[in-house]
């Protein structure tokens, strides 16, 4: 738990900003880089997820501290915004107070600091297309992109896997992330994940009962397909509780018609062809039994969004009652297959005329791995479609945040007053990415950092920390990351860095309502408080 360490003096402003976002930092700074460990992550009630996402990581801690919250949102934001540099912008966050609280010490004013990190970061950010290089959807670059965002989370084999199947799947929907699936399911091998062309609906998400399924016909080939969006049976009226008979002939007359109503809407979905039927509401069970019997497939409580997106992609129009069903409202695909993935039965729509959709079936040996495996690829999906979204991307292993601090060091030699200090303490945080790349690799930071600005004096900006801790080319061997990655990372960085330097007490009130109408509270999205120590 990253706690409260205030005291009754109000010496937060001495020491408790920087010791809490220095914490936060220290807690997902050895996660950064392929080279970064995992954290195990544990709730109260012993639920155990081992992960190096920094994202979840800083969003299932159990934050007490109220900077450690302000970074807590920085981290969020980050995430939202580009879903990559999580970790980057909490480093840097940490470095910035570590350098502010050295400039403190050397008697520079917080409001000198504060507009000093403002001038670097501006110079620096008007730097950073200098090292951008253009991308486009055909570039091989972005097939390296997609590695560079999975390198570190498996082995070669697996890493290269994934990056091809995310890649593939992008390229397939045209880089339209809403008309791609991500499923994963546990009780598998990773090579067993694989991309389907089609839509993969999960039957253990809805109520349908699984033994009404027709076994003896797991594949229809170019079926018509029903949708009908409401519920299929006998209506109860809400005003009526009960229903009394007077004799035997009303009970049998109701009875009678019951099961021709319940024939008349078996035979509505027969007679408009249909093969399988999307019920986005309940399926009376004789309804569903029948239905099963004359050949249909029916599938009852489908999901809303997987209601619409089956609508979208076979071209069926939704009706609302069976009654309204006719061949002209069904649509059709090339196939629809019953398949168990682990212990999960789904249903695959491949081929959808409409719609080009894909899904991709990611497995796991466990329910933790297999969602790892979705966070992964996930952050993947963001990483590549931000690369090409920027038209641009720059080598990674921090070169550009280490040719930006040279180029800090450059401008603060133009700067005439003590400012030039702050210039210099801003571009000794920048170094701090190198730096834990270097460290969680097993090399020394310093001898790293050093060789890394000789490489960058002799003209070589694109070089930086290889997965082996040493220097390398970062372009030639392939390692690279969307341009606005970093450039989103700084600045949320020093936006939460000089929000903190202008604050020199906390003041505490009985009520949150004191504190205005804005909520600065912390809810813990994840539940899962951080129960390994540093």
């Amino acid at each position: 738990m990253l706690g409260d360490d205030t005291d009754d003096e109000g010496n937060e402003e001495q020491g408790g900003t920087g010791d809490a976002a220095g914490a936060l930092a220290d807690a997902v700074r050895t996660t950064l880089g392929p080279n970064g460990m995992d954290k195990m992550v544990i709730g109260e009630s012993g639920t155990v997820v081992v992960t190096n996402d920094g994202s979840k990581i800083v969003e299932w801690m159990d934050i007490d501290h109220p900077v450690g919250r302000l970074v807590e949102r920085t981290a969020a934001a980050q995430d939202e915004a580009v879903g990559d540099g999580v970790t980057t912008a909490v480093v840097l966050v940490g470095a910035l107070l570590d350098a502010a609280a050295s400039l403190r010490a050397d008697g520079l004013h917080p409001t000198t600091i504060v507009d000093g990190y403002v001038g670097a970061a501006e110079a620096a950010l008007d730097r950073v297309e200098r090292y951008e290089r253009a991308l486009d959807g055909n570039d091989d670059r972005l097939g390296q992109i997609a590695k560079t965002a999975v390198t570190g989370r498996w082995d070669d084999a697996s890493t290269d896997r994934f990056a091809d199947l995310t890649l593939g799947a992008l390229r397939a929907v045209g880089f339209d992330t809403s008309k791609l699936t991500l499923r994963s399911y546990p009780g598998g091998e990773l090579r067993e994940s694989a991309r389907l062309d089609g839509v993969v609906v999960d039957l253990d998400s809805s109520s349908t009962a699984l033994e009404a399924l027709n076994p003896r016909a797991d594949t229809h080939d170019e079926p018509a397909i029903a949708m009908v969006d409401g519920e299929i049976g006998i209506g109860e009226p809400d005003s009526v509780e009960s229903v009394a008979f007077r004799d035997a002939t009303q009970r049998r007359a109701f009875q009678d018609y019951e099961r021709e109503r319940r024939a008349d809407l078996v035979e509505g979905v027969v007679q408009s062809g249909a093969a399988v039927l999307f019920c986005q509401k309940s399926i009376d069970e004789s309804v569903r039994t029948a239905l099963a019997q004359r050949g249909v497939l029916p599938v009852e409580r489908t999901r809303r969004d997987e209601f619409d997106v089956i609508a979208r992609a076979t071209g069926a129009t939704p009706v609302t009652a069976v009654d309204e069903l006719t061949p002209e409202e069904t649509g059709t695909v090339e196939a629809v297959s019953q398949r168990t993935v682990g212990t999960t039965r789904t249903l695959v729509l491949r081929g959808c005329p409409e719609e080009r959709r894909v899904s991709l079936v990611l497995r796991g040996g466990t329910p933790h791995v297999a969602e790892e495996v979705r966070r992964i690829v996930a952050d993947c999906i963001d990483v590549t479609r931000l690369a090409l979204e920027d038209g641009a991307f720059v080598p990674g292993g921090g070169a550009v945040p280490t040719a930006l601090a040279m180029d800090v060091a450059d401008v603060a030699r133009g700067v005439p007053d003590r400012t030039q200090l702050v210039f210099d303490g801003f571009g000794t945080a920048l170094e701090a990415v190198p730096c834990t790349l270097a460290a969680n690799a097993g090399a020394d930071p310093l001898e790293t950092l050093t060789t890394l600005k000789q490489r960058h004096d002799s003209g070589t900006a694109t070089v930086g920390v290889g997965p082996d801790g040493r220097p390398h080319d970062m372009v030639a061997a392939g390692i690279l990351e969307p341009a606005s990655v970093f450039e989103s990372a700084l600045r949320r960085a020093v936006a939460v860095a000089t929000q903190l330097l202008r604050v020199d007490d906390v003041v505490r009130t009985d009520t949150d309502d004191r504190a205005g109408e804005a909520d600065h509270g912390h809810a813990a999205t994840g539940g899962y408080p951080w129960a390994v120590g540093h």
